[in-house]
């Protein structure tokens, strides 16, 4: 199935390529967490933000994706336009794919934040792989900018104690 999403990404960002658009979607939510967890975690719903829902939406229209709510079908993906915009204020990083393709994904601070608020409402095992991607991504995470973005003091001790456990 990852595959097949990974295909999916790389027309819609062939789509934006063709439209001479230099941004192109961001990869969030459940399946940035794939991608950083490389399948670990799949999800079944490939999350895009794009400030620009117009073209965002006229692209996938034009692959031949079923408008449903906020989620886009075809076959047997499915494409969620995020709202999300908050995301947009922090960074991104640049995930190559296949050697060839370079992904827009939302940065590990950033999807760390939001894959808390599953966590603290009792999603164990999103709070397991945030946990695993603060140890496997430790020297990389900028902890600093984590806790000036956190908006729920909920997350403060989980955080500290996935910190204290990659850090042992």
């Amino acid at each position: 199935m990852l595959d097949k999403q990974i295909k999916a990404i790389k027309e819609i960002y062939k789509e934006f390529d063709k439209a001479k658009v230099k941004h192109k979607p961001i990869i969030v939510g459940k399946f940035a967490l794939t991608v950083y967890t490389q399948g670990l975690y799949p999800a079944n719903i490939i999350s895009l933000l794009y400030p620009d829902l117009p073209l965002l939406e006229n692209v996938l229209s034009n692959l031949g994706y079923q408008k449903f709510g906020d989620l886009w079908l075809k076959d047997d993906i499915n494409v969620e336009v995020s709202k999300d915009f908050y995301l947009l204020t922090g960074t991104l990083n640049q995930i190559e794919v296949d050697k060839e393709e370079i992904f827009n994904v939302l940065s590990l601070e950033d999807l760390i934040l939001d894959m808390m608020k599953h966590c603290v409402e009792g999603d164990d095992l999103v709070c397991e792989l945030v946990k695993m991607i603060v140890k496997s991504y430790y020297k990389a995470i900028d902890f600093h900018y984590l806790y000036q973005r956190i908006t729920d003091r909920r997350f403060i001790p989980r955080i500290k104690e996935f910190k204290k456990e990659a850090e042992a």
